[in-house]
């Protein structure tokens, strides 16, 4: 897909249950890596959704005593794993959800605006995933920020706000939308000064009151953003 040299929207999506269900794929791929590595299981229940790989594997490491300056090692094998078993991605459940594909295509459609993605995910699982369900082609990969780009879920904003600055011109605060499920997704935005969108197919509670915070929207990547709905007759 072609850009141009500036934009007016930089629209950020999450990956998991935002534009697919992963079915466990990248959960599964981290703890194979794990085992593989050290010899033993990882039986803790560890945190996931919403929260960075990065921050996932480094949980991990901490509950099996190892050194956390191996987490290293562990993202790479683990996305060695995934990449491995990338063809088992839709027979393990993995799909994208309703509406992922038209919403990607509609928004390409809009004057001004550069879509990508912001995820947890390490970037190399992250890309099989988006790869085994056809949902690449209307996304400035080169701008997204994954878990590999920082610990903490917040702090991926500007990793992109930057790239996008650099790739395609510059863009203040509030031309950036971030798109999620969870709400990780929306303290994200908020923190960063872009504006929250949150899907709600994920089974995780939305989030109750947040002083002097604006109200986040709540839809489905089937209907339409509000840039995009057709005006009342």
């Amino acid at each position: 897909m072609t850009y141009g040299s500036s934009y007016d929207r930089l629209v950020l999506w999450d990956i998991d249950f935002t534009l697919l269900n992963p079915g466990g794929f990248g959960r599964t791929a981290m703890l194979t890596a794990f085992e593989e590595l050290f010899g033993f299981p990882m039986e803790a229940d560890v945190p996931g959704h919403g929260r960075t790989d990065r921050a996932i594997l480094t949980d991990f490491l901490e509950h099996g005593g190892i050194p956390v300056e191996r987490v290293g090692d562990l993202r790479r094998r683990a996305a060695e794993v995934a990449e491995a078993r990338a063809a088992e991605f839709t027979a393990g459940g993995g799909h994208p959800l309703d509406g992922a594909h038209g919403a990607l295509a509609a928004l390409a459609e809009v004057p001004g605006t550069v879509q990508s993605v912001l995820t947890g995910n390490l970037r190399r699982i992250g890309m099989v995933k988006l790869s085994a369900v056809g949902l690449r082609d209307h996304l400035d990969l080169e701008v997204a920020s994954f878990g590999d780009d920082h610990l903490v879920r917040a702090e991926l904003v500007e990793v992109s706000r930057e790239r996008a600055a650099v790739r395609h011109g510059g863009a203040d605060a509030g031309t950036v939308v971030l798109v999620g499920d969870t709400p990780l997704d929306v303290e994200a935005a908020l923190a960063a000064g872009a504006g929250p969108s949150a899907s709600p197919p994920a089974p995780t509670p939305r989030p109750t009151s947040r002083p002097r915070a604006p109200t986040p929207s709540y839809r489905t990547c089937a209907t339409p953003p509000p840039w995009r709905r057709p005006s009342s007759p």
